[in-house]
């Protein structure tokens, strides 16, 4: 039923009610599996972090990674629920990045979320976002439709804003009839009002995640994905592979991992959960076995740099520290003179 109080070009809110355990739930008999990449409203999702958790706890995960895109801010939150309900929360991210002229999604686990150059490296492309925002916003309006960034930024204020909100807002208001529209006909890589993503260079996504103790790994592999281009990011510290998830059919599944097996990488798998409204990908629905999750971890403390207090003389540790920093720095100002120049 329509709102009468409802004004105008204001998006329809809805409500839920989450059913919250009160205690640790029984463990699942089922062996151990974590689902190794999830999205919340921190960044492109629509749960919380607390949500998530609570959601991997409930169906019997031993661990869940949350991989927000270019952010670490729901580690923080998520870590006393996951802590109160007895799950493991491996630190993750999935880092917006280019290799060889193509957007890659660079994922990291077991990352530190306090790690200063891959915190400086996060806050430049969630600056970089705002602006690319107010840029499809501004294109937009020349095709007649209106957004309000400070009511969006109000129905979404931990989120790194992006392509879905705009969806959302333009069929809260009714401005569309449904998110397909949106991106079909406005916010699609080919639509009008698109503005590319700002990306890091894939080797420099990759040694900040190293930096802060972490695996990188390549999220979602693009279906044309030659095994020379994964040669190439290998050499650049790569540490682990996505063998299973939306889109890859088990033919494809089993070449990633004969690939992961030459290559000494590590096979990962994932949700890529953001809503409850995408089939196949809800939390849990595509997990990664218990013994990979080991050896992943295994992984991650065998990773070159030498984490924050650590082994390794303290000017060792400051040398290597601020190498990524000024790595990083460099890479903001090129990111920074790319959208000037756009």
């Amino acid at each position: 039923m329509k709102n009468r109080n409802q004004r105008p070009g204001t998006p329809r809110t809805r409500t839920r009610t989450l059913k919250r355990p009160t205690a640790p739930p029984l463990r699942s008999t089922r062996p151990p599996a974590a689902d190794l990449h999830i999205h919340t409203t921190h960044s492109d999702g629509v749960c919380s972090p607390c949500e998530v958790v609570i959601a991997a706890a409930n169906i019997g995960l031993s661990a869940l990674a949350i991989t927000d895109h270019d952010t670490l801010s729901a580690q923080t939150v998520a870590r006393p629920e996951a802590t109160r309900l007895g799950l493991e929360l491996v630190g993750g991210i999935e880092l917006t990045a280019e290799f060889e002229g193509r957007e890659v999604h660079i994922l990291g686990h077991f990352v530190r979320d306090d790690e200063p150059a891959l915190v400086a490296a996060t806050a430049t492309l969630r600056r970089d976002r705002v602006q690319r925002l107010k840029g499809m916003v501004d294109r937009l309006a020349d095709l007649g439709l209106s957004v309000d960034l400070t009511v969006l930024g109000r129905a979404f204020p931990r989120a790194t804003l992006g392509r879905r909100h705009l969806a959302e807002w333009l069929v809260r208001t009714g401005q569309v009839a449904g998110h397909r529209e949106a991106f079909t006909r406005y916010l699609g890589d080919d639509g009008p009002a698109h503005v590319p993503k700002p990306r890091l260079a894939a080797g420099l996504a990759i040694a900040l995640i190293q930096g802060a103790g972490g695996v990188a790994g390549l999220a979602h592999p693009p279906y044309d994905l030659r095994e020379l281009t994964l040669r190439g990011l290998v050499d650049a510290g790569l540490g682990s592979l996505e063998v299973a998830g939306h889109g890859i059919d088990a033919r494809r599944g089993q070449r990633l991992r004969d690939w992961a097996d030459r290559h000494q990488l590590v096979p990962i798998a994932g949700s890529d959960f953001h809503a409850g409204d995408r089939p196949g990908r809800w939390i849990g629905s595509i997990t990664t076995p218990g013994a990979d999750l080991e050896r992943l971890r295994e992984r991650a403390a065998s990773v070159p740099l030498p984490p924050a207090g650590g082994s390794g003389s303290p000017s060792d540790r400051e040398a290597s520290a601020e190498g990524r920093c000024l790595a990083a720095s460099d890479e903001i100002d090129r990111i920074e003179r790319t959208l000037a120049e756009g």
